[in-house]
């Protein structure tokens, strides 16, 4: 009985051990088919050449996007994107029929899709007029000879140059017979040329790199769209589509509708290159016309010489926004804004004192040359006390650097502070892809401040600012005080469609009191008044033609521009910016507006009252007959 059990208790150690090696060889087996498992998915690559045989090869197609549209504000498009077409050719696209004829009858074949590529030559050589049908000719032949299976067509052609070829041979048997195919490429279109052309802008990505400008760069996450994407697989009878492959759908851009009034960019544009296209020592101009109450831009034209000042002028730069410069007259409204604020000017009517054209403050010596303008106006009336309605007219320097001098010589800090409150220290956003030039402003505690400096600022000197910072300025004193924010883009919409709201927004709820603006505008309407004795009339006289119509509030300013270390050149000759910016009607402002010019280095004088104030007063008088502000009640006779 003992012996039975010790043998019964071997068997089972005996397979107990065999049980062990079985799994311990399973354990084995399965660790190294792991092991081959990952150096096969990771390591392991096979070899290039029975790869190449063994695969079938895939190529991915892209699918663009239609790039969204940019609308003006009544929903014309002033940029547009629609489809050309690029052709293609597969000479052997019919290679696997041909291998399997006779000789003879493949010959007979080949010779018959020559036949047929001589016909195709001739509508192409009609598309492409630049080359002769026998040059296309003798490409499609040449592909065939070599057994070439991809040839590119030219460029890009438009739809109806298309439908013209489908009637030719090749083309017209579709692409698995004839070898012709051809691509949707995406084309940017701009119905109205080159109006607004920098405003609007683009985008140009290549080899070389990307360019963005405009709203057009700006908002190119929004306009671009989404790619899509399927593949393409090598068949015997050249590449077919791969329905065995991932397709994405590409998703079109949505649309940018803007703020712009086509009508008026049209006549701004015609108006500006009219008066500054035959003067040769101008370099640059811009005009920009604002919604007062929004701050909507509805016209802006940037004009710049090309070939580094030499060429013709074309929107060749964004002027309105990346010329910085010292702005001159149109700034002293600050100082007097300023004074206004702080209770040391109560009235337009008050004066400062003057003797022989000068002005003094104890401490300073005399302020610069002598004013003509002060002594006409001393010997009139006899008297040396003078108005401040009559300074800001005439654009007195002296007036103005007294201003600022005597009020502010002891506290600085709070005249420029007032500056910053004006938003005439710092930059903002805007819809273009070129950021606004950041403005100068010095501040009292700065290294380079200099006790002439307050002076300076006061008549618009020592400090640098754009047009557009300008144009804000005084379309806040048009608005009662509330500075908004200038734009371009009014929404993003998606088949007309609404996506999201944009529009306008403030940039200071108020730079002053409304009391103040309209003090300020009182002051600015004498500067488009003209007067028999042409010594006493406004600087933009050249706009009181408007009067009976449209009073125009505004002020002219001509400064001469900081170049090689000095203002006036040797010779006498110096660069100059000159200006007119104001609103209008000056007892209901609509608008606000800004026109400047830039010189070269000339000895002629290119004041803002002169090509600046002519330009807004033909602008004026064009739009005073289509706006609908101006549209007078036609009553209806009933008896007619």
């Amino acid at each position: 009985m003992a012996e039975e059990t010790k043998q019964e208790t071997r068997k089972r150690d005996r397979i107990s051990y065999a049980l062990y090696l079985y799994y311990l060889l399973m354990l084995l087996v399965g660790i190294f088919l792991a092991g081959r498992f990952l150096y096969l998915k990771i390591f392991w690559k096979p070899d290039p050449v029975i790869a190449s045989k063994l695969t079938q090869p895939i190529r991915r197609v892209n699918l663009e996007p239609t790039r969204g549209f940019i609308l003006a504000s009544d929903g014309r498009p002033i940029a547009m994107s629609y489809p050309r077409y690029q052709l293609y050719i597969d000479p052997l696209v019919r290679k696997g029929e041909y291998d399997l004829m006779k000789k003879d009858v493949r010959a007979d074949s080949l010779k018959a899709w020559k036949e047929k590529a001589a016909g195709f030559a001739q509508g192409l050589a009609i598309v492409f007029p630049e080359r002769s049908p026998e040059y296309f000719r003798k490409r499609l032949c040449d592909a065939l000879d070599r057994g070439s299976r991809f040839l590119k067509l030219g460029r890009p052609i438009e739809k109806e140059q298309l439908d013209f070829l489908k009637q030719y041979p090749l083309i017209k048997e579709g692409r698995f017979k004839g070898g012709v195919w051809y691509e949707a490429v995406p084309t940017r279109r701009y119905p109205y040329g080159s109006l607004a052309k920098r405003t609007i802008g683009s985008v140009t990505e290549n080899a070389d790199g990307s360019y963005y400008s405009g709203i057009d760069g700006k908002y190119n996450y929004v306009l671009h769209g989404e790619p899509g994407r399927y593949y393409m697989k090598k068949t015997d009878n050249g590449y077919v589509r791969d329905y065995d492959s991932t397709y994405v759908k590409a998703v079109d851009g949505l649309d940018i509708r803007t703020t712009l009034n086509i009508d008026y960019q049209d006549i701004a544009d015609r108006l500006l290159r009219k008066y500054v296209e035959p003067e040769e020592d101008l370099e640059a101009a811009c005009f920009v016309l604002m919604d007062v109450k929004t701050g909507a831009i509805r016209s802006m034209v940037n004009l710049a010489r090309s070939n580094d000042g030499t060429g013709p002028f074309g929107e060749n730069e964004n002027v309105a926004v990346g010329r910085r410069g010292e702005p001159g007259s149109v700034f002293k409204i600050t100082t007097l804004m300023t004074c206004i604020e702080d209770g040391i000017v109560t009235s337009i009517d008050q004066t400062v004192p003057a003797r022989d054209g000068l002005v003094q403050v104890e401490g300073y010596q005399k302020l610069y040359q002598a004013d003509k303008h002060l002594k006409d106006y001393a010997a009139k009336y006899h008297t040396w006390n003078i108005p401040l309605w009559y300074c800001v007219k005439i654009s007195s320097n002296n007036a103005f650097r007294y201003l600022a001098i005597k009020n502010y010589k002891d506290k600085p800090e709070d005249f420029i502070g007032r500056l910053h409150t004006y938003n005439l220290g710092k930059s903002f956003d805007f819809d273009v892809y070129e950021p606004i030039t950041t403005p100068t402003l010095k501040y009292p505690t700065d290294k380079s401040w200099s006790k002439t400096d307050l002076g300076q600022i006061g008549m618009g000197y020592s400090v640098s600012v754009t047009p557009m910072h300008v144009l804000a300025y005084y379309n806040a004193i048009a608005n009662g005080g509330k500075m908004m924010k200038p734009y371009l883009v009014e929404d993003i919409e998606k088949n007309g469609k609404v996506i999201e709201k944009l529009g306008p927004s403030i940039l200071n709820s108020s730079i002053c009191k409304p009391e103040t603006a309209r003090m300020v505008t009182e002051a600015l309407c004498n500067v488009t008044v003209n007067d028999e004795d042409y010594r006493f009339r406004g600087t933009a006289w050249r706009l009181s033609y408007l009067a009976d119509k449209c009073k125009v509030a505004g002020k002219t300013g001509t400064a001469d521009v900081f170049t090689n270390g000095k203002y006036v050149q040797a010779n006498g000759a110096r660069k100059q910016q000159g200006t007119f910016v104001g609103f209008f009607p000056a007892e209901d402002p609509q608008y606000s507006v800004i026109c400047v010019v830039f010189s070269k280095i000339s000895k002629k004088e290119f004041a803002g009252g002169v090509i600046p104030a002519s330009v807004i007063r033909d602008f004026i008088k064009e739009i005073y007959n289509i706006d609908p502000y101006w549209n007078e009640t036609v009553e209806v006779d009933q008896r007619s």
